[in-house]
This record gives C-alpha cells, structure tokens and sequence, in this order.
C-alpha cells in the first residue's frame, strides 16, 4: 500500500504553465485561509482550454472546499459534483465522494452522507488510497458518533489518526483528533476529550491552520462549560469567538455564540446569555446545520425553562423535537424528551413528567453521555413518588458523577466540577462523600 497521501501530489502534465501557476496561486491563497481570493484563483485556472480533465476535477474539489469553509454550501455542491463527473479517475472521484459525504453530515442528511463514505471507502480501499481511506473512516466515525455508536466511532477515527500518522498528514492529524476529542466528550470522558482537543491544538497551529484552531479552542472550552468550570470555559469561548471572527470562519461563529450563551447564563447572565443563543440559532438555520440548531433549541430552551419563561420554552420543546426526528438521531430525541420531561414537570404534570424521562432514558442509554445521563437520573429522582425507586436514580447520578470526576488529572477542575451545586446537590441526596473520589 502507498504511503503517499499528500493531498497536493498529482500530475501536472499537459497543464499549461499559466494555468499551473494560477492553480498554485489558488493553493497558496487557499494555505493562508485566504479563500476568496483562492476562489478566483482557481476559477481563473478552470478558465483555460484544453486542460486534462483530472487537473479541472481537482481544481474543482480546491474551489468547492473554499466555498464550503465560506459557508457557500450550494456552490461548493456545484463544484463538488463536477468534480466527481468531470474525471473517470477512481481516486480523484473517491475524494469528491467524501466531500459530498462532509456536506451531507454538515445538513444533517446522515444516510445520505454514509452511502457517499462508504462507496469511497471501497474505492479507497480498490486503489489503495491512504488519504481517501482515512477521510472516509473519519467521515463514518463523526457520523458514528452523531448516531450514538461512540464505540464504533473511536474505532473508526483511531483507525483514521494511524493512516495520517503513516502518511504524515498533520493536517489530517488535527481534524481526526477534534474528531476523537468530540467523541470523548460524547461519552462524558472529558479528560480523555481534553487531552485531544489539546494535542489538535497543537498540531493545527503548527501549520497555521487559523480556522481549526479557532475550533480546537471553543471545543476545550466547551469541556470545561460541562465540568462547571464556566469562568475558564467563558474565556475560552471568548478566544475561540476572536480567533473564528479574524480567521474569517463564519461556519464556526454560531456554534461559539451558543457556547458563550450557555456560559453567560450558567454564571447568572441571563439576558447577555439569551442574545448570545438566539444570535446562534439564527446562524444555524442560517447555515443549515440541523446537529447545531437541535443543541442550541435545547439550551435556549432549558434557559427559558429555568428562568420562568414556560411560553416560550415549550415552543422551543416542539421544535427540538421536530428537528430531532429529522436528524432520526437517539441522541437529539433523548435531549428533547428530557427538557419536555423538565417543562411538564415545572408545570405540575408529575405523570406526564414521568412518562416523558422515561423515553428521554429509552433514547439516553447508548446516544448520551454521562454528562446528561446523571442529570436525568437526578430529575427522574425528583419526578417518581417512589422513595425507593428514587433512591436508585440518586445512587446511579452519583455513579455518573463518580465516572466523570476520578479521571479528571486537574485537580482544581475536579473539585470545580464536585463543588458546583447541581453536582453537590445529588451527592448530597445520595448520601456520598465527593472526598472519596
């Protein structure tokens, strides 16, 4: 098998020297986050007569990538698609195969986005090509992980971060392990998360990549946002939010915006919280991204909620729902029975509170991690009439928590995460000691 991968290795020959220049131009722009400006770089490469049809195919592939990182999702479509009917060439339509797979997760059309992975994972496999084949277990990983198959999707992106790491991809490095990091963070393993989100950072830097990093950032603080540590995940976010804005990376913004949302209200912020979430649900309908506007509707809605503002967050309940079903993610169905759970609960409906946990925890057992988990099991603690019933929720939250704070190699993070009321709360009604973790 090839160890060749690097995405830039193909042949130039019979391209006119204008065109490679202006096809090199476009590669360079596009290296410094420049991408408008690569855009007219490779259009004006594209313009040229009688170039070889697997050169017009991947300068497709560059444009489309630009207008896709620019948030120009149906031109990036466009251009994808020619470059997979432009050249009969099995590698080069492999790779336009996992771009469209990229686009069709980032809609939220997962089937559509598996089919497209695992046809270029084949061809990947027929040609031997390490790139392709590690793009394409990445893509199956992230949607893996969507799915609430956390097991399958670590097996998928570690097989991914070992082919990058034979080929010596450090870009492709990055990206597998915010894949990983992101994962672990599913799964409530948020010292294993930070450990990669880290190692991502440093790897991105290291070749400038301005808008990933910008990422690695917000999701380290999105780590410390769900251990409490909000003052430091605030500042994280606020640095993510800088670096996003001067990388010009619009995709990014809405989902920092939520995270700063969610900061600002949990340290009592709650008006500068609410413009916050409401700016990043309109840029996630904006953008399309149904994963980031069902995590922004649950916490717009649970502010709302937990602020009094019932109205409100039970239209934001139906729409949760509505976009979860459209995602058939287990995932974002736990998230919306479980804040419709706490609504009806808030409203005196104990029953149909009941009822309602009860289908958030059918969806939650694979699809959510230990940071929902035990705050579900706390709320069906409340809900249940049930002393002894209630008890074994209490003991079961408290194992959670357990899970979650031991690994924590921080020590001021873990007494942070121990200490915060929500967590002291249920240590407390369990009767366990946070000093024996």
């Amino acid at each position: 098998m090839s160890d060749t991968i690097s995405s830039g290795q193909f042949s130039l020959a019979g391209v006119s020297a204008a065109a490679v220049t202006a096809f090199r131009e476009g590669r360079l722009a596009s290296s410094e986050q420049e991408f408008e400006k690569a855009i007219q770089y490779f259009t004006e490469a594209l313009a040229f007569d009688r170039i070889p049809a697997h050169f017009r195919a991947r300068v497709f592939e560059y444009r489309g990538l630009c207008f896709w990182l620019l948030g120009e999702f149906r031109a990036a479509e466009k251009d994808y698609r020619e470059s997979l009917t432009t050249s009969n060439n099995i590698d080069q339509m492999a790779r336009a195969r996992v771009r469209l797979g990229e686009l069709a997760d980032f809609r939220g059309e997962y089937e559509a986005a598996a089919e497209l992975y695992q046809q270029a994972l084949q061809e990947g496999n027929a040609t031997e090509n390490l790139l392709v084949i590690g793009r394409a277990r990445r893509g199956l990983g992230i949607l893996d992980r969507r799915q609430g198959n956390t097991e399958r999707a670590l097996s998928q992106l570690t097989q991914a971060l070992a082919i990058f790491r034979q080929g010596g991809e450090t870009r492709e490095q990055g990206r597998v392990l915010t894949s990983l990091g992101r994962t672990r963070q599913a799964r409530g393993e948020y010292q294993q998360a930070l450990l990669a989100h880290r190692e991502a950072y440093v790897i991105l830097e290291s070749v400038n990549d301005r808008w990933r990093v910008a990422q690695a950032v917000n999701d380290i603080g999105e780590c410390h946002q769900a251990l409490y540590d909000v003052e430091k995940a605030y500042e994280y976010h606020q640095r993510a939010l800088q670096l996003a804005t001067n990388a010009g990376a619009r995709l990014l913004i809405p989902e920092i915006k939520r995270n700063l949302g969610v900061d600002l209200v949990e340290s009592g912020q709650y008006e500068q919280g609410l413009v916050y979430l409401q700016a990043a649900l309109k840029g996630t309908r904006e953008h399309g991204n149904r994963e980031h506007e069902a995590l922004t509707l649950y916490h717009l809605a649970r502010a709302y909620l937990h602020h009094g503002a019932d109205g409100l967050a039970v239209q934001l309940v139906l729409a949760l729902t509505h976009v979860a079903e459209l995602l058939n993610a287990d995932r974002y169905r736990a998230l919306a029975a479980f804040v419709h759970g706490e609504l009806l609960y808030h409203q005196g409906r104990k029953a149909d509170a009941l009822n309602e946990l009860n289908l958030a925890m059918l969806a939650a057992q694979t699809a959510v991690d230990r940071g929902i988990l035990w705050k579900l099991h706390a709320a069906m603690s409340h809900v249940t009439d049930n002393e002894q019933i209630a008890a074994v929720h209490l003991n079961i939250a408290a194992e959670f928590i357990r899970q979650t704070a031991e690994p924590l190699q921080d020590e001021r993070l873990r007494q942070t995460f121990l200490n915060a009321p929500p967590v002291m709360a249920v240590l407390q009604a369990a009767n366990v000691n946070p000093s024996f973790f």
